[in-house]
C-alpha cells in the first residue's frame, strides 16, 4: 500500500473526494492524485495528514508512531462527529478525570 492508498482508504472511511481533501489543506487541484508516481513534499502531506487527522508517518509508512496511535485513532473517528456528539464525549473525559483525580 502506497501514501495514495493510505489517504484513500481514509477518505473512503469519512465519505470524502480527493478534491475536497486538496481544497480544505490548501492544495493544488490534481496533486494528491499524483502521489502514487511522485513523493509529495513534507510540507503538503503535513498538511494532508493535519486535514486527515492522522501521521506523516502513517500516510508514508502505514504504522502511527507508537507513543500516539491512539489519539490520533481517536482524533479520526472523533472528526466523524457531531459537535454535541463531541461535547458529550468530552463529558464523559471529564468525569473520568474528576473520578480518577487526574489533570
Amino acid at each position: 500500500m502506497n501514501v495514495l492508498d493510505r489517504i484513500r482508504k481514509i477518505l473512503n472511511e469519512k465519505d470524502m473526494s480527493i478534491s475536497e481533501l486538496e481544497r480544505l489543506s490548501d492544495i493544488a487541484r490534481g496533486t494528491v492524485g499524483k502521489w502514487d508516481k511522485v513523493v509529495p513534499s513534507a510540507d503538503k502531506l503535513q498538511r494532508v495528514a493535519q486535514t486527515l487527522g492522522t501521521s506523516m508517518d502513517y500516510l508514508l509508512t502505514g504504522n502511527e508512531p507508537k507513543d500516539d496511535a491512539e489519539t490520533l485513532l481517536l482524533a479520526r473517528e472523533a472528526k466523524t462527529l457531531t459537535k454535541e456528539q463531541l461535547n458529550a464525549v468530552k463529558s464523559v473525559i471529564d468525569e473520568f478525570k474528576r473520578n480518577n483525580n487526574l489533570r
